[in-house]
């Protein structure tokens, strides 16, 4: 017989009883971790599939932590998933190759899309990759990691962009397994439509090896096929498309054999104490204070600039390193129409959300290549292939929508390197691609690029921009003004240039005696009369701007003409007529607009 020593003794009582369900001498419960990040209009969705699958591993574990946006910060999730067995993840999917980098970038790629501040809403994430995973995670013996309606894990794109050839889609499938597995994971599976609720029953409560669970899963096509894994050595890779080719939503990376008694084997004690999530790192306090930032650089669509964050800190006091994420909230930006994807067909209905229940197997998948010890296969207390999912996924409504969600303007954060010097940050940014108004929300990370907390981020202001395109024009007038019937009118107002190309010229020597004259674009302002009358309307006003007017450029000017002679509600509508191009207004750009009352003479 072992004798503990009384301190020993006390310590494993302790630790006994801060697990859930736990004895002395009794197999630890396995830890299940649901993790839901923030993904815009469709987070409801996404939190309805995460509760199910939450709830359907409490039937067989006490041990099920939840990290659900707006709480789905990196620190949260890196501390609930010490140790788990198996990990669920529904949110953003970033992975490689894609059409945002050239090569493989681990700080961002093939991880979970996170509420970058706890607590500050669905609409925002910041990626956290492979690396951060591999270096800061370290799984159970032998668990799982299911990723559910992401883009790229399975093989796919995202919504609206063509998936590419089945290599990239194998090489997707590789990269983003890897560093679950580096973190100690035997089994990575990848469902693009099919909700997780499935899996976490088959898996906690199933006796069929994994591979042979995902080949049975009631969203099996049966066109799988197999490779070995390039990225993680005696690991086997299956995919199983809509089709030969295309509709890449279904995928595993497993280590051979595995059986989901290994995975409940695997769980370790320590890994059923959840612990205290970290604190969030804070310069609340600290006396710091940034004055309202602005931008420097051609404001031009695609352009790059820097953003400059004037600050203070205490005498003696110093700034921390920091890094800086920037997005831009679109406030008035057209909108461009997604192609279809690929010319593939339309995506299937979510075979999770069951809206046929059937009793009929599915069709039977191709010979298993890959080695399995599975030992009775029939004795498996998981559902059949087909089985209906929990009654709350029961929806065919909610299988007509799409569960896999693309990128939206102004959603992703990513911490950047900034310079500066003892009064001011400086961040160099990339403009949008399309012209319009944004919004500019910029937040602070520390060196490792965590957040800061949101009184941290509450000393830093947003910005409203305006980025220019091709042509574009800005009117700096007040929306109202007043006239008096049949006599001179004049409004004060400004005209920019916030466009790349140059309205009109000014005079080139080209050589001696050959010259071109200057060329001027014209401010004109006309009347639509906004009430009924039989008065003809003033003649428009048209006023030359300067020679030349570049990008930034900016004319005050005076419109002085003749009001209306009936009294009523007018708009005087302000464009630029360019001597190349005519008329902005004529070309997409939005005019200048006044709503003027004309009021009745006085004697």
């Amino acid at each position: 017989m072992v004798r503990l020593a009384p301190r020993a003794l006390a310590l494993l009582i302790a630790v006994a009883a801060m697990v859930p369900g736990a004895a002395l001498g009794a197999t630890p419960a396995p830890r299940v971790v649901v993790v839901v990040g923030p993904v815009g209009e469709a987070t409801g969705r996404y939190l309805v599939r995460g509760e199910a699958a939450a709830r359907e591993a409490e039937r067989f574990t006490p041990n099920v932590v939840r990290v659900f946006t707006p709480d789905a910060t990196w620190p949260a999730v890196k501390r609930a998933m010490q140790g788990a067995s198996l990990v669920v993840y529904l949110g953003h999917g970033n992975g490689w190759p894609s059409q945002y980098r050239n090569e493989l970038y681990p700080p961002t790629q093939n991880g979970f899309g996170l509420n970058p501040v706890a607590g500050a809403g669905h609409d925002a994430h910041q990626y956290f990759g492979e690396g951060r995973i591999a270096a800061e995670v370290k799984l159970a013996k032998n668990a799982v990691v299911l990723l559910h309606h992401l883009c790229y894990a399975s093989g796919n794109t995202e919504p609206g962009l063509p998936e590419g050839t089945e290599d990239e889609a194998r090489q997707r499938v590789d990269n983003y397994a890897a560093g679950f597995i580096e973190a100690g994971a035997a089994a990575v599976i990848a469902e693009g439509h099919l909700s997780p609720a499935w899996y976490v029953r088959s898996i906690l409560s199933g006796k069929r090896s994994i591979e042979k669970t995902w080949r049975s899963s009631p969203s099996a096509n049966g066109n799988t096929f197999t490779f070995a894994s390039a990225r993680s050595p005696g690991f086997s890779a299956a995919m199983d498309p809509d089709r030969p080719g295309r509709g890449f939503y279904r995928s595993l990376v497993v280590r051979s054999g595995l059986l989901p008694a290994d995975v409940a084997a695997g769980a370790r004690l320590t890994a059923a104490i959840p612990g205290a999530v970290p604190a969030e790192p804070t310069l609340a306090g600290s006396g710091l204070t940034l004055a309202a930032p602005y931008l420097k650089g051609r404001l031009l669509a695609g352009n790059e600039a820097t953003l400059w964050i004037p600050y203070t800190v205490p005498d003696g006091g110093k700034l921390p390193r920091l890094t800086v994420g920037v997005r831009w909230d679109p406030i008035d930006v057209a909108e461009v129409p997604a192609e279809p994807p690929d010319a593939s067909p339309a995506e299937p209905e979510d075979p999770g959300a069951s809206p046929e229940p059937s009793t009929e197997p599915t069709a039977p998948a191709q010979p298993d290549p890959v080695p399995s010890d599975d030992p009775s296969p029939a004795a498996s207390s998981e559902p059949p292939a087909g089985a209906p999912l929990p009654p709350e996924l029961d929806d065919p409504a909610e299988a007509r929508l799409s569960l896999v969600e693309p990128e939206r303007l102004g959603s992703v954060v990513e911490p950047v390197r900034v310079g500066g010097g003892p009064t001011r940050i400086i961040v160099p940014i990339t403009l949008p691609e399309r012209p319009g108004r944004y919004r500019l929300v910029a937040t602070l990370h520390d060196a490792t690029g965590v957040a800061y907390d949101a009184a941290t981020q509450a000393l830093l202001s947003g910005v409203f921009i305006q980025v220019g395109g091709d042509l574009g024009a800005r009117y700096l007038v007040g929306e109202t003004a007043g006239a008096t019937a049949g006599e001179q009118f004049e409004l004060r107002t400004a005209v920019a240039n916030v466009g790349a190309t140059t309205w009109g010229h000014k005079r080139i020597e080209t050589r001696p005696r050959q010259v071109e004259e200057a060329e001027q674009a014209t401010l004109v302002a006309h009347w639509v009369a906004l009430t009924p009358n039989t008065d003809a309307l003033p003649p428009e006003i048209r006023i030359e701007l300067p020679a030349g007017m570049e990008f930034g450029a900016t004319a005050r000017v005076t419109l002085a003409g003749t009001a209306p002679t009936a009294p009523g509600q007018y708009l005087l509508v302000i464009d630029v007529i360019d001597p190349e191009l005519g008329s902005l207004a004529a070309r997409g750009i939005e005019p200048g607009l006044v709503r003027v009352t004309v009021e009745s003479a006085t004697s």
